[in-house]
């Protein structure tokens, strides 16, 4: 018994001291190097140069997305943000909340702020909406300056503000096309009312959407097949497709991708009720010729009615 006790008390003293904790330093949220962060942000916003250049030591380090990046003199920091606040309405620079900034006091690391912003506007030349996420990290000396920022940021919306700015072509558009034939084929399929010959268009794990439908949400095959067979094969009710124009296969050079988009009319007969309502078709393609996605573009209110 003695020897389970003692054993006992010494997994006790070692569970303790391998849990044990060391404080680093001190959290603020409320703190005067927060307030210069801010601050900094504002000067930005307005473009004024000069006073956004005050926040940072003689020399700094501006690391954005953790690209390697030289010290920089103070005398080169901030060059031109006023083009900034020229180039975007409604410029914004605010607190991304529920997400506050706090400053950390280490021991022996200095103090560091971090934030969590979002950069708001407008470009004024290609109309591309700004709601841009930033996570930043402050390294101020014993003067309050500022001798390191580490920004991290998607830079997606500056790509696309920059192909904005140009005329590029994304691939190209065929009227003829075996895509459009699958397509065809399918839709055969479907006013035969044979499903299953209407399935084998489609590949394994291929996901079905329609404008009914919440967004996000899509339906396997057998869920959507159970949906088809529900609304269209039933007693009582006759139909048949026109096809509206002609189908169009565009290759998509930037995404590696083929996508049909075709336009019909759906003609139905209800027990001597005329139904007649247009739809949308868009279907995509992997590499064996497979439609491995379909959404459907159509009024709720018509399907209703069948």
């Amino acid at each position: 018994m003695k020897k389970i006790i003692t054993l006992f008390s010494l997994l006790l003293i070692f569970g303790v001291h391998s849990f044990s904790q060391n404080k680093a330093g001190t959290i603020y949220s409320e703190h005067e190097y927060i307030e210069k962060s801010r601050d900094h942000w504002k000067a930005f916003v307005e473009g004024d140069e000069e006073k956004y250049r005050s926040f940072y030591a003689d020399s700094a380090w501006i690391i954005l997305n953790d690209e390697p990046s030289p010290i920089r003199a103070n005398s080169s920091i901030g060059t031109g943000i006023g083009n900034w606040k020229k180039n975007y309405e409604n410029f914004s620079i605010i607190d991304n909340k529920p997400a506050y900034p706090d400053a950390l006091e280490y021991k022996d690391g200095g103090t560091w702020v971090q934030d969590w912003i979002r950069m708001k506007g407008i470009h004024k030349e290609t109309g591309v909406v700004l709601d841009l996420p930033f996570h930043n990290l402050y390294q101020f000396n014993e003067e309050g300056k500022i001798i390191t920022r580490v920004s991290y940021f998607n830079n997606d919306v500056f790509q696309e503000i920059g192909h904005s700015q140009t005329t590029r072509e994304n691939g190209k558009i065929y009227i003829n096309h075996p895509h459009i034939v699958t397509v065809r084929k399918a839709m055969n399929a479907f006013v035969a009312k044979d499903l299953d010959k209407w399935a084998s268009f489609f590949a394994d794990g291929a996901r079905f959407t329609t404008s009914m439908m919440q967004m996000n949400e899509s339906e396997g095959m057998d869920d959507y097949k159970e949906r088809l067979a529900g609304i269209y094969i039933k007693e009582g009710l006759d139909y048949h497709v026109e096809q509206m124009g002609y189908p169009d296969c565009i290759y998509y050079e930037e995404s590696n991708q083929y996508v049909v988009y075709s336009w019909w009319v759906m003609k139905a007969d209800k027990e001597g009720k005329k139904i007649e309502f247009p739809f949308m078709l868009s279907h995509d393609f992997n590499d064996d010729g497979e439609i491995v996605s379909q959404h459907v573009y159509v009024s709720s209110n018509h399907v209703e009615k069948l």
